[in-house]
């Protein structure tokens, strides 16, 4: 009687209130949260890749012979930033010493909520992990042909272990730019007609 009445209504408050609630606006004090980083993910399962920086200008100024894949040492706040993606390749490389290899020029800035004392110095030079055999390739090939080692890309895959992608690279010349230019102009293009052409 009474009591199925009273349990009634209360049900009734709280739906009208949450109801109310979702629809409400947000005063000055409240904000939407976003994420720190919009993640690109490439592939699906085994080749799952979460791809937190990547550095396009070198595909401009190089031709990439060859991709590596090599995993890197970090400290705990250098991987924090990482997942929020506070990092800039663009001035960095890398370089073989005996049969390590090591990144150099990276910015991984400091993390934000981390006090200063336990800060890392963002642009400090870090251990590349490949195997031996992998670094002496490497180092061959950039005291032969004067190539450049590069980092395309910082990612996390499948395991959630942050990798580092590194490509073996030749300068271009201006004409090879001019060419490059040309072909994304041309593809821009193409890429236009075909959609005006599809309504």
């Amino acid at each position: 009687g009474t009591g199925a009445m009273w349990v009634a209504a209360a049900a009734a408050l709280v739906l009208a209130s949450s109801f109310v609630g979702a629809f409400a606006p947000r005063g000055p004090g409240v904000r939407r949260t976003t994420p720190a980083v919009r993640a690109v993910h490439k592939g699906g399962g085994k080749n799952r890749k979460v791809v937190v920086a990547s550095n396009k200008r070198v595909r401009y100024d190089f031709e990439v012979k060859s991709t590596y894949e090599a995993g890197i040492e970090l400290v705990g706040t250098e991987v924090k930033s990482c997942r929020s993606g506070k990092i800039q390749l663009r001035d960095a490389f890398a370089r073989v010493e005996g049969n390590t290899v090591w990144l150099l020029n990276a910015d991984i800035a400091q993390h934000r909520t981390t006090a200063a004392y336990f800060q890392h110095d963002p642009k400090r030079r870090r251990r590349l992990l490949m195997h031996k055999t992998e670094a002496r390739k490497l180092r061959g090939s950039l005291e032969q042909h004067g190539a450049t080692l590069v980092p395309l890309s910082f990612y996390f895959n499948e395991k959630n272990l942050l990798k580092v992608e590194l490509a073996l690279c030749s300068g271009k010349n201006k004409r090879d730019k001019r060419d490059d230019i040309k072909r994304r102009d041309d593809k821009r293009m193409m890429d236009r007609i075909s959609k005006n052409m599809a309504f």
